[in-house]
């Protein structure tokens, strides 16, 4: 079956994702004896253009789309990425070609993403085996619809799906075989690399459970070094990310992926996505440092007792405290993320956080991120207890944004708070800020020509210190309400 993979990601956030996962469905697609021709379009001034030439060229009898999120879930400053695929729907369409979505945002919408998309088919969950099993089906004339992660119209035209089943093992993505890393290298991306797929934890807001399963799959360590180790010669990447929901989480896979680098003497530089207060030990950091890591991210959400409790965290304020204390004396970047405004919060649960971030993440190499308002996610704990509380209809359209704000604060009185927090540390940033300046643009490419390895986030705290660029924060505080 000749298909065309289409990458449309219009995010401008300030952390931005390679195709990684739609590169893994592409390789299996073409393992299984497909045409396959991968459209990154996330880039492209004219992404419809560059979609028309291509349904002109290759006449596909399939166009699938990867779809990663539903929106920024920034509630101050929401931008749908949804309906930017719209257009590019409509030309596969009338193209004549069966339409086929995918990715993250598919898999939490369900079945119902094919109305949302206007879609023929969905492939729910990991597309590695159910895509290609969909491609042959439609290419020798069979019903596609008993393929499990397959969602599909009834003979009513009602949309059904078979639950879709998690693959045992896998390996690595290929995305060296379909996108040219020069151009997201001069941008400052890192190579995405994953480890492992599931969490095992409970947060109530998160849709990685959902996902990916609450079972760990992990890849072999050497089989995951293989892969940067080829990576590394041949498309040269100046970093490498690992994008597992939790990068230490558990503790001893991480721990052996650092010493398997540094047993090879690899020479690469590293980033993590997600560090966990769980695990983040003194042996962690150091681990990191030597394997080349220069930076990661930690997600504690809250400072609170109360609030991560909320969350159902899974630790308390004391490991956010020791998590601090430990990166701090390490040389390792990091950005901190907060989510304030979920069930529970009040005015002294936020004063907690930020009296936190004031006074514990202070550091040059220390960025810190504020989210306040949680946008609701299908199949999280959080939606389901807003339903079982009658505030959710269970027929609400959560591919349109839907947000908590707890009751027992104001989100002005909160927005305040963070913009006074601002002009004191320069190093915090509210989602709602805005997408990166021509500025800080024109600073990160000036990084890039110096040869600097990313993540360039991390320099972020110091072009927030810069004069001219504190001033105008401070006499422009950057977000408002939202309107009634």
């Amino acid at each position: 079956m000749r298909t065309v993979l289409v990458y449309h990601n219009p995010s401008r956030e300030i952390l931005l994702a390679p195709p990684v996962g739609l590169a893994y469905v592409a390789s299996a697609a073409a393992d299984a004896g497909h045409s396959v021709r991968f459209l990154d379009l996330s880039r492209r001034r004219h992404p419809e253009a560059v979609l028309a030439r291509a349904l002109r060229e290759d006449r596909p009898g399939v166009v699938a789309f990867s779809v990663r999120n539903l929106d920024n879930a920034v509630h101050q400053r929401l931008e749908s990425h949804l309906r930017a695929h719209d257009p590019l729907i409509e030309l596969a369409r009338r193209a004549g070609a069966r339409v086929v979505v995918g990715g993250p945002a598919v898999s939490l919408l369900g079945e119902r993403s094919l109305d949302v998309l206007a879609a023929d088919f969905a492939v729910l969950g990991e597309g590695e085996e159910a895509f290609p099993a969909l491609l042959a089906a439609l290419d020798e004339g069979r019903d596609p619809r008993p393929i499990p992660g397959v969602a599909a119209r009834d003979d009513t035209g009602r949309p059904t799906a078979v639950p879709p089943r998690r693959l045992a093992r896998f390996g690595a993505s290929g995305l060296e075989r379909w996108i040219d890393w020069s151009a997201y290298g001069r941008r400052g991306f890192t190579w995405p690399i994953q480890s492992k797929r599931g969490c095992a934890l409970g947060c109530s807001y998160c849709s990685y459970p959902s996902l990916e399963g609450r079972l760990h799959r992990l890849r072999p360590t050497a089989e995951v070094v293989d892969e940067i180790e080829h990576v590394a010669r041949v498309a040269r990447p100046r970093t490498f990310e690992l994008v597992d929901s939790t990068f230490n989480v558990p503790a001893e896979p991480a721990l052996a992926l650092c010493r398997e680098i540094r047993r090879r003497g690899l020479r690469v530089t590293l980033t993590a996505m997600g560090v966990n207060p769980i695990g983040a030990t003194e042996e962690l950091f150091a681990e990191m440092e030597s394997a080349g890591f220069n930076a990661c991210m930690i997600t504690p959400e809250s400072a609170s007792e109360r609030m991560l409790e909320s969350y159902h965290k899974g630790f308390g304020r004391d490991a956010v405290e020791r998590t601090a204390e430990r990166i701090r004396r390490s040389r390792l970047a990091c950005a901190w993320f907060f989510l304030l405004g979920g069930p529970g919060e009040t005015e002294a649960t936020v004063a907690e956080s930020l009296d936190f971030i004031e006074s514990r993440l202070d550091w040059p190499r220390c960025l810190t991120i504020i989210f306040t308002g949680v946008r609701l996610h299908p199949g999280t704990a959080l939606a389901r207890s807003e339903e079982a509380a009658g505030r959710l209809s269970p027929d609400e359209d959560l591919s349109r944004p839907v947000f908590y704000l707890s009751p027992e604060v104001r989100e002005s009185w909160m927005l305040e708070r963070i913009n006074r927090l601002i002009a004191r540390r320069p190093n915090v940033v509210h989602a709602g800020e805005g997408s990166p300046s021509t500025w800080r643009r024109l600073f990160e490419r000036s990084l890039h020509t110096c040869g600097v390895p990313p993540p360039y986030w991390r320099f972020v705290p110091r072009y927030l210190a810069w004069p001219p660029i504190r001033a105008l924060r401070e006499r422009h505080p950057f977000v408002g309400e939202v309107g009634p």
